[in-house]
């Protein structure tokens, strides 16, 4: 009963506007250490992956509450956006912090090119005990269709809605891609989705990936496939 309680308490307060906006603004921001404390853990024991690239530091973060022990793992790459500088554990029993060189982990993984493609793809989040975040062919397919209503075009890229197939107006994931003189921009953001025919959720964290001005080569390769069906008019050629 008290285990329930508080899963209904939690739920509630990360429904909040307040908590919402301030987990929001965790995302967007740098990732290190100090915020890595910040990320929430999961009382319904739904694991997350998120990816942030802002400029030439990306991070992965990966929340792992698999075991007792429940980890905040968050996976720091070198300046190549490939090789693995550090990674850094925060455990949210112990409340400490560990730098090492790899994870323990189930969803660890050197393979970094894969984890991110799985990432932006939607494929971690199938059968990983996951929130269902919406992700690139959910995309895709809204901007293959063209819908000028669900399409917002903007000078270096596009702001692309996806909305409840009942509720038209109600949004459902917001994906916000292009390139700019700085480099390339590319931000999923899921507000809720429907796991099953009664029941909506809001996932614990609303991004799932989160780039800006960077110049990964995996995020300008999604970025310019999706230029292939329509370019923004201030395309930056290179």
């Amino acid at each position: 009963m008290k285990n329930f309680v508080f899963f209904v308490l939690f739920s509630f307060i990360i429904s909040s506007p307040i908590y919402s906006q301030q987990l929001d603004d965790l995302q967007e921001k740098l990732l290190n250490n100090d915020r890595l404390k910040l990320f929430p853990g999961s009382p319904d024991g739904k694991n997350y992956f998120f990816l942030q690239s802002i400029g030439d530091k990306t991070k992965i973060v990966i929340g792992d509450f698999t075991q007792l022990e429940r980890k905040i793992i968050m996976i720091n790459l070198e300046k190549d956006y490939t090789t693995i500088k550090s990674v850094v554990e925060y455990n949210l029993e112990k409340k400490s912090i560990k730098e090492k060189k790899v994870s323990d982990s189930k969803f660890f993984t050197t393979d970094i090119v894969k984890l991110k493609r799985d990432i932006i793809t939607g494929a971690v989040y199938k059968g990983n005990s996951t929130d269902l975040m919406k992700s690139y062919p959910d995309l895709e397919t809204i901007f293959e269709e063209g819908e000028s209503s669900r399409i917002l075009s903007e000078v270096y890229g596009f702001s692309v809605k996806l909305t409840d197939v009942d509720e038209i107006n109600r949004v459902v994931a917001m994906f916000t891609f292009g390139n700019t003189f700085k480099g390339y921009y590319l931000q999923f953001k899921t507000f809720y989705y429907v796991e099953n025919a009664q029941t909506e959720r809001i996932p614990g964290l609303k991004y799932s990936v989160y780039c800006k001005n960077t110049h990964d080569p995996i995020v300008q390769e999604y970025v310019e496939k999706l230029f292939k069906i329509k370019k923004p008019v201030g395309k930056v050629d290179k």
